[in-house]
């Protein structure tokens, strides 16, 4: 497959996925450590060549693996959509520990 398939075909599935998901842009990017900006030049095909990093990211956000994202598979993740909801909001977590330090103070200084 030539590279420019597969950045056509990361920037169809990517979409798909995403919507399929109810994710938005910015969610997206979020999850995969990516500017938003970035996110969006790979979903509308301007950006050719996202690097692995950035695909690998791309791909768990939306938990496929690399194969399925850039077309070199059509072995759909057989996950039920919460039960994938849940895994990336708990990935999501754990890349931001920061995150979850503001929220134990914020819980802690309600109680």
């Amino acid at each position: 497959m030539e590279p420019q398939a597969i950045a056509e075909t990361i920037a169809a599935r990517m979409r798909e996925l995403r919507e399929a998901r109810g994710l938005s842009l910015q969610a997206l990017a979020d999850r995969a450590g990516i500017a938003k900006s970035h996110a969006w030049e790979i979903e509308q095909g301007r950006s050719r060549n996202p690097t692995i990093g950035t695909a690998v990211g791309i791909a768990r956000a939306l938990g496929v693996s690399l194969d399925y994202l850039a077309g070199l598979s059509n072995a759909k993740p057989d996950l039920h959509p919460e039960a994938l909801r849940i895994a990336c909001e708990i990935d999501a977590l754990l890349r931001r520990p920061a995150l979850i330090a503001q929220q134990e103070a914020a819980s802690h200084a309600e109680a």
